[in-house]
């Protein structure tokens, strides 16, 4: 009896502990996007990547590889630069589609405040008095100014018939909370986003952390996480000799999902889509949730899957 006791209370804490569960997890995101085709092989994903430049420097964001797990997807991604959109273009993957547009609260004429290093210009003027203080930040210094065309986001979703948006991964150099302002019809359909925040004003009135949380919460999401934390030190003090050394928490990634009470009145598709876009962004939590709830709905083991593969 004890012994059976023993391996009851084991069980019980290997599922109520879910987070160490999944951290020994071998399934590979290929492997949990199979499983998801077999119950649901029409599965596809809409997804926006406002501010797509890096990707010609670095590897793939980790959503890219849904356009090769769900045949038909689509990722519609931003860059201004009409000569770096071709070229991405003329390598893009099917489903892939660069957009020489930028995105901002509405359609208008804006001046972009061009930097030192491109990929910190910004609709919002460089605090340069602010980042003087701090070693190493010159490339994001003012070097001209011009002005170009915004659209919203709804703008394109109503031009392209796009009527759902999946995911949204942004980062436009502080003008986020802009871009998210001109979503009021994409927004309640979107099911998690990852946007850069800023913690301190790197560019003059930009909106903080707080405003971006305020905003979205109002909006139906609620924030999960950090990851990528930036930073400097102040000058002149130089930290394990490495000019970049955050001693100063200036920016990150978050994560933002559907407030929680949502979960259980979510589609079907929506939830699969959830649960696949947390396990990239590693919350096999939320993953877990989401496939539990929509194997009560349809009959299903998909949540068992993942629990034993870590058996």
């Amino acid at each position: 009896m004890f012994d059976r006791a023993v391996r009851e209370s084991d069980a019980v804490q290997k599922k109520s502990n879910l987070l160490e569960i999944f951290m020994d997890i071998n399934t590979s995101v290929s492997a949990l996007c199979s499983e998801i085709r077999g119950v649901y092989p029409l599965l596809r994903f809409v997804i926006l990547e406002i501010g797509a430049v890096p990707s010609i420097n670095r590897s793939c964001e980790p959503f890219h590889q849904l356009l090769t797990e769900f045949p038909g997807s689509k990722v519609h991604a931003f860059e201004i630069d009409e000569n770096i959109c071709a070229r991405l273009n003329a390598n893009a993957v099917s489903g892939m589609t660069f957009h020489a547009k930028a995105i901002g609260r509405k359609r208008e004429r804006h001046p972009l405040y061009i930097t030192n290093h491109p990929m910190c210009s910004s609709l919002y003027t460089p605090n340069q008095q602010l980042m003087s203080q701090f070693n190493n930040m010159e490339t994001n210094y003012l070097k001209e100014t011009k002005s170009i065309d915004t659209i919203s986001i709804d703008d394109f979703t109503e031009a392209e018939k796009i009527q759902t948006v999946d995911f949204i991964k942004i980062d436009i150099q502080g003008a986020e909370l802009d871009a998210f302002m001109g979503a009021p019809k994409s927004l309640p359909g979107t099911l998690a986003i990852v946007t850069e925040v800023e913690f301190i004003p790197l560019y003059k009135n930009q909106p903080l952390f707080r405003d971006v949380d305020a905003y979205l919460e109002k909006n139906g999401f609620m924030f999960h996480k950090f990851f990528t934390l930036r930073g400097r030190a102040l000058k002149p003090i130089t930290i394990h000799n490495n000019p970049n050394h955050p001693s100063w928490h200036f920016l990150c990634d978050a994560m933002f999902v559907r407030q929680l009470a949502d979960w259980e009145t979510m589609d079907p598709a929506s939830l699969l889509k959830l649960a696949i876009l947390a396990y990239i962004y590693e919350s096999p939590d939320i993953c877990f949730r989401c496939l539990e709830i929509y194997d009560n709905m349809q009959q299903t083991q998909l949540h068992k899957f993942l629990l034993n593969s870590c058996m």
